[in-house]
């Protein structure tokens, strides 16, 4: 054999150029693949928040102190979890609902829901901040 014979026979030698050539385009799609499907749940927190509040205030609004079932604060934070429930879950943690009647909870007052959430990534990519969703809907009580 001459010197050298072995070194050509490695370059020519082609088992494994798939398994490479996959592993070298499959990691940027994945990695593209993860930042969509982050978006979209980022995305889905963000349009959660604004519905609970929304509906939770707009439950107060018409279960004022002259109603027949007049709402405490806990009663509105429980209709913003439960609006909020299909897309944060049953048990949403690093959520908080603040319900404040101004200056009661009667007729002409008004009835403000806010909430909050920590928004972190759940892919663990170094780099990714966590973020602060908030929502605020206010309204007058009409009953």
């Amino acid at each position: 054999m001459r010197k050298g014979a072995g070194g050509r026979a490695f370059w020519r030698d082609r088992r494994g150029v798939a398994a490479l050539e996959f592993a070298i385009s499959a990691t940027p799609l994945l990695i593209l693949l993860l930042g969509i499907v982050e978006i979209g749940w980022l995305l889905a927190n963000q349009y959660a928040l604004p519905r609970g509040v929304e509906q939770a205030a707009r439950y107060a609004v018409v279960h004022g102190s002259q109603s027949a079932a007049p709402a405490s604060a806990a009663e509105v934070s429980a209709v913003f979890y439960q609006a909020a429930a299909p897309i944060l879950g049953a048990a949403p943690s690093g959520v908080t609902v603040t319900v404040s009647f101004i200056p009661d909870n009667s007729p002409g007052s008004t009835v403000m829901v806010s909430a909050q959430s920590s928004f972190t990534p759940f892919s663990g990519i170094v780099g990714i901040p966590a973020l602060t969703l908030a929502a605020q809907a206010s309204y007058t009580i009409q009953n």
